[in-house]
């Protein structure tokens, strides 16, 4: 799952444990064998559902209002922007209920530029329902200052509240042994540049005592894929995990030393928060949410490729500053991103209209 789907299970584990909410997960898609404990999971279809896109969201219109309905309830809560945004506003507006949009990433803040394509009109009719539920949304929660600065500038609006993502606090203990581990996570696609890791790990090949690791699922086309994989294959000191689950991944960051990063944009990277509790400094290409990295020091942001191979052979030599640099990590998610966060959402899902 990627990082929104993680942050909805762990508000819905939090939920529970209130003894509060009756809680209904909506959902185009999950594994057919799975079982709900303590929430009604509603799995549902509809005509394009095969299509791939933002745009597939359209097809929703019909199909999530009737179950809205049919479910009648007090708050929405919805993650990531899309034609969903709108069809939950726009039915909260008409039902008198709350709906809280949660942002997830800055792409969905920005005057968005439709590029001239066969899916133009689909792709301007899913952000025009996007805008009109940010403009409608009951509540809006931002997950840093940089989101409310956007939301403030773009749409003139104020989130109810910024509250950054949460996670448990490990339970196992760290096992940092050698070669020094330089892990990659995330789902490969064109936004999280899987191909500057790779080269990374290329130009990196010849260091003593280093292992290069990637994780994820290949979402791309399956020549790409190919691509791919033909490049890890060349790079003896480079190993393809594959898609893993989140339980795997802590595993994994757990026993690793340097966590690196190399997307265009995020929201709030889950994988920053998850390295950070594991003691793993981060090593950021150009993310770098609220500045925090470099004003807590958490790790460091590079800007470029040279510098983010300098950075990443000078902690994977130094263990004295990357020791520091995961100590100050840990401490810092323990203090902000912890299961409390928790209490502030729950006060905006129980706030009226």
């Amino acid at each position: 799952m990627g990082g929104s789907q993680y942050q909805a299970k762990c508000l819905i584990e939090a939920l529970q444990r209130t003894d509060k909410y009756e809680i209904f997960y909506l959902t185009r898609g999950s594994d057919p064998e799975y079982s709900a404990k303590g929430y009604s999971l509603i799995r549902y279809e509809y005509f394009g559902a095969h299509k791939q896109g933002s745009h597939q969201h359209l097809f929703e219109m019909a199909i999530l209002p009737k179950l809205l309905r049919r479910i009648d309830p007090d708050i929405i809560y919805q993650r990531v922007g899309c034609a969903q945004t709108g069809i939950a506003a726009h039915y909260a507006e008409k039902n008198q209920c709350n709906m809280v949009w949660h942002i997830a990433h800055e792409y969905d803040l920005d005057p968005y530029r439709i590029p001239v394509s066969r899916l133009m009109v689909h792709r301007l009719l899913d952000r025009c329902l996007l805008n009109y539920g940010i403009r409608h949304a009951t509540h809006i929660i931002a997950q840093t200052e940089d989101q409310k600065q956007l939301l403030q500038k773009n749409f003139r609006k104020k989130p109810s509240a910024v509250i950054p993502n949460f996670h448990p606090a490990p339970q196992k203990t760290l096992a940092k042994g050698l070669p020094v581990s330089v892990v990659w996570v995330a789902n490969f696609k064109k936004l999280k540049q899987p191909e500057i890791f790779i080269r990374l790990a290329s130009e990196l090949r010849d260091l003593p005592g280093v292992r290069f690791l990637m994780v994820g699922a290949i979402q791309e086309g399956n020549r790409q894929k190919q691509k791919y994989l033909e490049a890890i294959r060349q790079i003896p000191s480079l190993e393809y995990l594959g898609p893993k689950r989140q339980e795997d991944v802590n595993d994994i960051l757990a026993r690793s030393h340097i966590f690196v990063n190399t997307s265009l944009r995020e929201g709030f990277p889950n994988t920053f928060i998850q390295a950070w509790f594991r003691s793993v400094p981060v090593v950021s290409l150009t993310v770098n949410p609220d500045h925090l990295i470099d004003r807590h020091r958490l790790g460091r942001v590079s800007g470029d490729f040279e510098r983010l191979k300098q950075d990443v052979a000078l902690l994977a030599a130094d263990q004295v500053l990357r020791e520091r640099l995961g100590t100050n990590a840990r401490h810092f998610a323990y203090q902000h991103f912890s299961t409390q966060n928790v209490d502030d959402i729950m006060r905006i899902l129980d706030d009226s209209p």
